[in-house]
């Protein structure tokens, strides 16, 4: 019985060290891009050298979201340690549940795993997933210390990694929305943690100039690919992810409306990650895709249901389990 609480006890710290409650909305960002790719049949991702069946392209897309966003965390610890020692002591580092060696070899392990399974999509998603871990790493290192800087990078990262199954993407508007969804959610959460350096009027400016820079890049790209909107689908079907939008917009004030600081930034980490889900299920219910919706959207639900599971059974790791 020992034996099982004290593995319990590491996995609990491994979750806590790699923040995979977390790590559902990137998961989901990747098999959007899979499940439409599939679906228009003319993308990259059904041919070549990727991965030819459906489950072994989830499969794979799921290992590369898991390993590098496990890698981003594990690595913000990593370099934290002093920080954390004296400011967040219940961080698994300085806590004690797991040494400083433990932890890089975790970091590392996320790494090699994150880059052998993109690999499995061919030669140009692996550099990018090379290009999103250094994204990752430039941020833990540099970018976090100046807010304009490194909450745009935050975008880019989310933005990049959904094109790791498929570079070639024509129709870059998901694209588009994740990036700025991620931007929106960081920028909200380092005022809620009221992280230092805190926002001036000068970075805030920089931070959407650099939004709008890149928002441009992107919708460019899809348009020089295929226009704005694909022909066949109805504009007016956009009002599915609009709508994906604004309910995102309602619940966040909903749920924040009694909380305040860390908790708030907290609750507002975990829904972001689970409507990075439905965003995707509203955009192929837009494009018509209604079986490929249902399935990212079942896949939501049931993440948003693991992810308060973990959260509840991370939160027992200092106590045996017991009835409430």
């Amino acid at each position: 019985m020992e034996a099982v609480r004290a593995l319990f006890l590491k996995l609990i710290t491994a979750i806590r060290l790699t923040r995979l409650t977390m790590a559902f909305g990137a998961v989901s960002d990747v098999w959007f891009v899979i499940l439409l790719s599939r679906a228009q049949g003319s993308e990259v991702l059904a041919v070549g050298d990727a991965p030819r069946h459906l489950a072994a392209a989830l499969l794979a897309g799921a290992v590369v979201a898991i390993g590098l966003f496990a890698y981003g965390a594990s690595l913000n610890d990593v370099l934290d340690v002093r920080h954390d020692s004296t400011f967040s002591p219940h961080r698994p580092i300085p806590a004690g549940r797991i040494k400083l060696g433990q932890a890089i070899v975790m970091t590392v392990g996320a790494l090699i795993i994150a880059v052998l399974a993109g690999a499995a999509f061919g030669t140009l998603a692996l550099w990018i997933t090379l290009l999103v871990a250094a994204g990752i790493l430039f941020y833990n290192a540099a970018g976090k210390y100046i807010p304009a800087v490194g909450l745009v990078t935050i975008g880019l990262i989310n933005a990049a990694h959904m094109l790791i199954p498929n570079a070639r993407l024509s129709f870059t508007l998901p694209v588009w929305l994740v990036m700025t969804h991620a931007m929106a959610i960081a920028t909200a959460v380092h005022i809620l943690e009221d992280k230092r350096p805190r926002l001036t009027r000068r970075s805030v400016a920089a931070m959407v100039l650099g939004w709008l820079f890149w928002s441009a890049l992107i919708v460019a790209v899809g348009v020089w690919r295929q226009g704005l909107w694909p022909q066949a689908i109805p504009v007016r079907a956009a009002v599915w992810p609009v709508a994906a939008v604004l309910a995102f917009v309602l619940v966040a004030q909903w749920k924040l409306s009694a909380v305040s600081g860390s908790v708030a930034a907290e609750k507002l980490k975990r829904y972001g990650a689970m409507w990075q889900a439905l965003y995707g299920a509203a955009w192929l219910f837009a494009l018509d895709y209604k079986m490929q919706a249902a399935w990212l959207g079942a896949f939501a639900i049931c993440g948003f249901g693991a992810m308060t599971m973990i959260k509840e059974l991370t939160g027992l790791s200092g106590r045996p389990i017991v009835y409430r």
